[in-house]
């Protein structure tokens, strides 16, 4: 177990915790923006009881059996992140762009004939066959925050930290095998003989804190469906999803402008990386059912991403002590776990106004209190201890809300959608739901169509830098503007 607490606690990137950096991937990795194709996602994602689109094929695969033909499309994505922390009284900006094939894939139809030659009406109309790669996640990000500290230092972290990992009155050996022996040998921290305790070391004015941060990696979902329409009332599908997780992130926290008379220390800096990568299986069963041309019922659950994660974990503590740079060879930490996220259930309904315009409704329900994590071998506690904090963390039930319409008009078709995405935390400072306005609109060229989407998605979320219980923690509040431009072109045949 002390593995896992030095992977984790060293983490100074908003986790408190050995628990807390296990805890927030599993939510990060249960998590999933609208994706799809440019018509469902100017609609805001509401599909469940559409169909006749290849987002069907990972969304709700009972919507294959709408088809009555073939198709396949290609739908590239450029999005536009703006990130604005908050911290000592500074706003900080931070902006990125990122380019992705959000998703692309096809499907094909065979329409049952009766013994004269026509498509039957009763009975088993058609099946569909589909297959489709989506991004369901992208995490590249850039984040920066910078100013004075006038409450806590990073040795008040460090000395905390020392005391729970070595333990009452015992002193490091030579060797190197934490960041708190870093911070020892460093003289980053000192040792009260009296308290027999670990202190921080004295510093004479308010230092300097900054962090520099980035992410990158992506989530992708590859899904094999089928769908079947019995008697034009009843539609079925389902699927199954392989999927990929690469997510990395580095970054770079420096105290400096620090006055220290006993030891002239004047900067101290943690960098640290983590490079995870994951793949995972999971199933999804759709029903829609049509009792009369205006309107449409559906429902999907898909089980959960059974995840298998590789981790590895990197960190650096050094310190600038009268000019010169104390450093120490890095330490890697390898670990391997299983995660579960939550089960989705979607309910659907649309409303169908002849020919020219409809109205889609979905109401999607997750338990992120059900994620769990293990351990792939050994450390028996990681499961238990960070299942415990996950039930605790989040809320039993977390309801996202997507609401899109359309209209034809003249040879193009108009969309527009929002989405709400619940706050799964069940005590924060701040909302962290999330808020999608979309827009789109489309049209065809013979058997070719054209379509486009916006996607304005704002939401806010916070951390912590370090945390030290019963202190002044300095908190990081984050205002994220997430602006997407999603293309399809695809043909039918």
């Amino acid at each position: 177990m002390k593995k896992i607490f030095l992977i984790a606690s060293f983490f100074a990137l908003g986790f408190s915790t050995a628990n807390a950096q296990y805890v927030e991937d599993a939510y990060r990795f249960s998590n999933s923006t609208l994706n799809g194709t440019a018509r469902i996602l100017g609609m805001g994602g509401a599909q469940t009881a559409l169909g006749a689109d290849l987002s069907s094929i990972s969304g709700n695969p009972a919507g294959l059996g709408f088809y009555r033909s073939n198709d396949y499309s290609v739908s590239p994505t450029l999005r536009f992140n703006n990130l604005e922390n908050s911290v000592f009284g500074k706003l900080n900006s931070n902006n990125h762009v990122n380019f992705n094939l959000g998703n692309f894939g096809f499907v094909l139809t065979q329409m049952n004939q009766d013994y004269t030659g026509r498509e039957v009406s009763n009975g088993w109309v058609s099946f569909n066959f589909g297959l489709s790669s989506n991004r369901t996640n992208s995490f590249k990000e850039n984040s920066y925050f910078s100013g004075i500290n006038t409450e806590s230092t990073f040795s008040n972290y460090l000395a905390a930290g020392a005391n729970s990992y070595y333990g009452a009155s015992a002193l490091p050996d030579s060797n190197i095998n934490s960041i708190y022996d870093m911070a020892w040998y460093g003289f980053m921290i000192d040792y009260n003989d009296s308290l027999k305790k670990y202190v921080p070391i004295n510093y004479q004015n308010n230092p300097t804190q900054s962090q520099n941060a980035k992410s990158g990696g992506y989530e992708d979902h590859v899904n094999i469906s089928f769908g079947a329409n019995y008697s034009n009332k009843l539609y079925l599908g389902a699927s199954i999803g392989l999927g990929s997780l690469e997510y990395s992130k580095t970054s770079t926290f420096k105290e400096s402008n620090i006055s220290n008379p006993e030891y002239k220390i004047s900067e101290i800096k943690l960098k640290e990386s983590l490079f995870v990568s994951g793949s995972c299986l999971n199933f999804k069963f759709g029903a829609i059912y049509r009792p009369i041309d205006l309107v449409r019922f559906g429902l999907n659950i898909q089980t959960p991403n059974y995840y298998t994660i590789n981790e590895n974990f990197i960190t650096d503590l050094s310190a600038v002590k009268n000019g010169s740079t104390q450093s120490f060879t890095p330490l890697e930490y390898l670990f391997d776990y299983k995660l579960a996220t939550p089960m989705r259930i979607n309910y659907g309904t649309a409303f169908f106004f002849g020919k020219t315009a409809l109205l889609s409704l979905d109401l999607e329900q997750l338990n992120y209190s059900a994620m769990r994590l293990n351990a792939v071998s050994g450390n028996e506690d990681f499961g238990p201890d960070n299942n415990s904090k996950i039930q605790s963390t989040f809320n039993n039930n977390t309801y996202n809300l997507r609401v899109g319409a359309e209209t034809k008009l003249d040879g193009i078709t108009l969309r527009a959608g929002y989405a709400h995405y619940g706050d799964a935390y069940k005590s924060s400072s701040i909302d962290q739901s999330k808020k999608s306005l979309t827009a789109g609109f489309g049209f065809r060229l013979a058997d070719a169509y054209v379509d486009f989407a916006y996607i304005q998605t704002t939401y806010n979320s916070s951390f912590y830098p370090y945390y030290t219980a019963n202190a002044s923690n300095p908190l990081v509040n984050s205002s994220n503007t997430l602006k997407s431009f999603t293309f399809t072109i695809g043909s039918r045949f």
